[in-house]
């Protein structure tokens, strides 16, 4: 089966199971729709690589919008937060609630690591002629942490940047600090992680 078909299988059986099953993280259908979409978007990135001086602007804000949608996939693994709201006392016995949602939240999360290293073999095939390609996949990794932080913290979309940037941006600088700073490196070491591990370097197959 190949890659876009898994994905769109998994995305749909997953929302799905979120509308016809009662659970207490009804946000997943929207956090992995953003996650699916930024996939789907990392698809095409192939078809909007410049050939020709008249498709730089096209090119330009396409991978605008992809760049802007992306840290929409791994913002879903930071979602884990939530099962803090059951106690998950084992001294209390077994309370299949409690372990109903931890399944149906990590098998989101799972399905945004699945999304996140099929978009990054998407950008590192994009990228494949180029020498510096390591160095912009991890500071794509490190724009993809800032934006984590911007819509986890301070809760932020990627429209804002157009209809709210000045607010943006000074919420931004406002907020630059050493647990800031640290939560974007432990981010981004994680995405790099996860590429290191799971992305192909060698004979990588376009899915």
């Amino acid at each position: 089966m190949i890659e876009r078909t898994k994905v769109r299988i998994s995305f749909f059986a997953y929302i799905l199971l979120l509308l016809t099953f009662d659970t207490s993280y009804p946000f997943m259908i929207f956090n992995l729709f953003l996650a699916f979409a930024a996939l789907e978007l990392s698809f095409l990135l192939p078809l909007f690589k410049i050939k020709d001086r008249k498709e730089i602007p096209a090119s330009i804000l396409f991978y605008l919008v992809f760049l802007l949608m992306s840290p929409n996939i791994f913002y879903v693994v930071t979602d884990l937060i939530h099962l803090k709201i059951f106690t998950f006392d084992f001294k209390q016995g077994l309370v299949l609630e409690e372990w109903w949602n931890f399944s149906i939240l990590t098998a989101g999360v799972i399905l945004a690591i699945y999304y996140f290293t099929l978009m990054m073999k998407q950008l590192h095939l994009l990228l494949v002629a180029v020498k510096w390609r390591t160095f912009i996949i991890f500071g794509f990794m490190i724009l993809g942490s800032i934006g984590i932080y911007i819509g986890r913290f301070l809760r932020f979309h990627s429209v804002h940047l157009f209809t709210e940037p000045l607010s943006l941006i000074t919420q931004v600088l406002a907020s630059i600090n050493v647990p800031s700073l640290l939560f974007v490196t432990w981010m981004s070491v994680l995405q790099f992680l996860i590429y290191w591990l799971f992305v192909e370097k060698k004979g990588e197959q376009h899915v």
